[in-house]
């Protein structure tokens, strides 16, 4: 299992385009809702899940039906994160 140090150490070198304390805490949100590990293919339903642990960093109270009334590019900053770990060969272990 990766922890959230690792995380965001991954995040840093992706560019991300945010503070080390807010990547901290989607790092947090991540761990808390899924453990990371070797990089593994979600499914629809478990990739929503795990952005919706993202996107509640932002938006506390968000749910499922929220998420999938934002537009994609709205969106794409959760994927981004998600996709810089997968580059990594790291993901989210699904439920």
């Amino acid at each position: 299992m990766v922890g959230v140090d690792e995380v965001v150490r991954i995040w840093s070198l992706g560019c991300i385009a945010t503070t080390a304390e807010r990547l901290c805490r989607y790092a947090q949100a991540l761990v808390a809702e899924r453990p990371i590990g070797a990089y593994r293919a979600l499914d629809d339903e478990q990739e929503d899940r795990v952005i919706l642990s993202l996107y509640r960093v932002d938006r506390p109270h968000a749910t499922i039906a929220d998420l999938h009334q934002m537009p994609p590019l709205a969106l794409s900053g959760y994927h981004q994160m998600l996709h810089d770990l997968a580059r990594e060969g790291l993901g989210p272990i699904p439920a």
